[in-house]
């Protein structure tokens, strides 16, 4: 069993409980331990927005490299984890390989991240807040 993917998270998915929902789903016993160490990280030239109406964000392509997302990198994911992130993320996300930057150091790593791809509409014009995130909507997970 492959366990070599790395995923940049910038959402709902930095938090841990929500991310081992996410990862636990249909879990097999011979399947290794979820790892959830978080190393922060930063994706330029993506924008984060909230999703009207909702409360989760995206990230989309933005104008120049000032852009700047911060979020967390987990590493030793593997292709079935891989799989229930895409089911997680709806038809309106594509994942993509993108380069972030671990805090501290200057080269950027490859990771796998998910990237609006519907109607930039649908975005709120601000920054979707982690910390205005509604904790009562974890059951919604």
């Amino acid at each position: 069993m492959d366990n070599n993917f790395t995923c940049f998270f910038y959402g709902t998915l930095v938090f841990p409980q929500i991310l081992k929902q996410v990862l636990n789903d249909g879990r097999k016993n011979t399947e290794p331990p979820i790892n959830v160490e978080q190393i922060p990280a930063t994706l330029k030239g993506y924008k984060r927005r909230k999703v009207i109406g909702t409360d989760y964000p995206a990230i989309l392509k933005g104008d120049d490299l000032k852009d700047e997302t911060r979020g967390v990198l987990i590493r030793g994911l593997s292709s079935q984890d891989i799989r229930r992130l895409d089911n997680f993320e709806s038809h309106q996300y594509e994942r993509k390989k993108i380069k972030v930057y671990i805090e501290n150091e200057g080269t950027p790593i490859e990771a796998i991240t998910y990237v609006w791809k519907d109607s930039p509409d649908l975005l709120d014009e601000k920054d979707w807040n982690s910390e205005e995130f509604e904790w009562s909507k974890f059951s919604d997970y």
